[in-house]
């Protein structure tokens, strides 16, 4: 009985012993400017997505976040090293990368981020601005053959500052369209004549690249293949001018072609011109123009005396006198 109460005695002390440091450390709170291996705080570190930053564009406004955890926010971020791209700039604390890159070039530039603890991280970032490549719309058309109801996503790429588009697309014989359902806020018209589909787009915000814009639902009539699509489009900036076309091969052809008449009624033309020239006579020396006269009278020497305005003055005619007939009688004697 003696040791029993031994032992739970000695077993209450333990207890207590280790109920005690637990008991200050809540009562007294953590050391938050420590970096004990204790705390439960995560290290400050740079979140950055696998991918890294976004890529970047000449002339086109860019916008990323500097995404910072760990440690005990809020964060400020700093440049301390390199060059940041002209145009962009560190805005909120230097959590947001953002501006519009005025010159093309690699970067490469080193950022320091620090918490409410005074806790520092760096870490090196690289960015490379390029010439914006050209927009352009595309779909991605499944693999193998459908027999059903089928989705087909419509993506646009490099978008610049798109606010409307058209799309014609082609389609393989005996296949409809059921429905075209917006995407990420777009406005969609379609309409679809025999295989020929038009859609028609419209964008209240710029989307980004690479987005999915619209999902064209088709139906074949029968098992069939969607390859190589024969995909138009016009693309255009909120002011109405055209970013970005491709025509169908069906309005590639007429065109080819109006350009191939144009230039052989173009060469027709100056064949013709070419043979009326070689065809007109050569005016020979001496030889002397209907209708024209060669002038015989040597010309003129010395200062023409007479003033301008007043023509050179001639004698008048001379007439001469009518002779006057002699009075008429008879010759009579004297008596």
């Amino acid at each position: 009985m003696a040791h029993s109460r031994f032992a739970a005695r000695q077993g209450l002390g333990v207890l207590l012993a280790c109920a005690l440091p637990a008991f200050g450390l809540v009562a007294c709170g953590q050391d938050l400017t420590g970096t004990s291996s204790t705390s439960a705080r995560d290290a400050l570190y740079f979140n950055d997505r696998a991918s890294g930053l976004p890529p970047v564009y000449l002339q086109e406004p860019y916008s990323a976040p500097i995404e910072v955890a760990g440690g005990a926010g809020p964060y400020t971020v700093r440049r301390i090293e390199g060059t940041l791209p002209p145009g962009l700039n560190l805005t909120g604390n230097g959590t947001t990368l953002s501006g519009t890159p005025t010159k093309t070039g690699t970067y490469t530039f080193t950022l320091e981020v620090t918490d409410s603890t005074l806790s520092s991280k760096q870490k090196s970032y690289t960015l490379n601005v390029q010439e914006l490549p050209p927009l352009s719309l595309s779909l991605t058309l499944p693999t193998g053959e459908i027999r059903g109801e089928t989705r087909v996503p419509l993506l646009i790429a490099a978008p610049r500052s798109v606010r409307a588009a058209r799309v014609t697309w082609t389609l393989p014989a005996n296949v409809t369209v059921t429905r075209v359902q917006p995407e990420g806020g777009a406005l969609v018209f379609w309409r679809q004549d025999g295989p020929r589909l038009t859609v028609d787009l419209g964008f209240k915000a710029v989307p980004r690249s690479g987005a999915r814009v619209a999902l064209i639902s088709v139906k074949p009539g029968a098992p069939v293949t969607l390859s190589s699509p024969d995909l138009g489009y016009e693309a255009r900036g909120g002011d109405g001018k055209v970013l970005a076309q491709k025509l169908t091969a069906a309005e590639q052809k007429t065109l080819d072609e109006q350009k191939a008449a144009e230039q052989k009624a173009a060469q027709e033309k100056a064949a013709q011109e070419k043979a009326a020239q070689e065809k007109a006579p050569e005016a020979k020396p001496g030889d002397v123009k209907p209708g024209t006269s060669t002038p015989t009278d040597a010309p003129k020497t010395g200062t023409d005396t007479t003033p301008p305005g007043e023509a050179p003055k001639t004698a008048p005619p001379k007439t001469e006198p009518t002779p006057t007939p002699p009075p008429s009688g008879g010759t009579g004697g004297g008596k």
